[in-house]
């Protein structure tokens, strides 16, 4: 079965130089533009990742986290079906991590 892409991923990022100050834009897999970024300088040598270039690179590969959330989510769950005490103990894989990755993927998707 195929799934459609509802994100049409993959995001990409293009920089643009505005004067002095650069900006990013994210677009989708057919160029759209989804979101622009306010003006920030590349960093330089040693100089920090700024903010703002940070955020957008998060951004641009959230569809590729979403998928792998989803993934590993599911490799979980198989493992659970799994009756091998010495595999995992239910306890440690049902709780914290299992419930996380539910919830993000449920925000994601809301």
């Amino acid at each position: 079965m195929t799934q459609v892409n509802e994100l049409n991923a993959p995001w990409s990022l293009h920089f643009h130089r505005d004067g002095t100050e650069d900006i990013v834009t994210i677009r989708d897999a057919n160029g759209e533009e989804l979101v622009t970024s306010r003006p920030f300088w590349l960093p330089e040598g040693d100089d920090p990742i700024p903010a703002t270039l940070a955020a957008m690179q998060l951004i641009a590969v959230a569809p590729k986290l979403l998928s792998a959330a989803k993934a590993t989510l599911t490799a979980l769950e198989l493992i659970l079906e799994v009756d091998d005490p010495a595999a995992y103990t239910q306890i440690e894989w049902e709780a914290e991590p299992m419930a996380t990755l539910r919830a993000v993927i449920a925000e994601a998707e809301s």
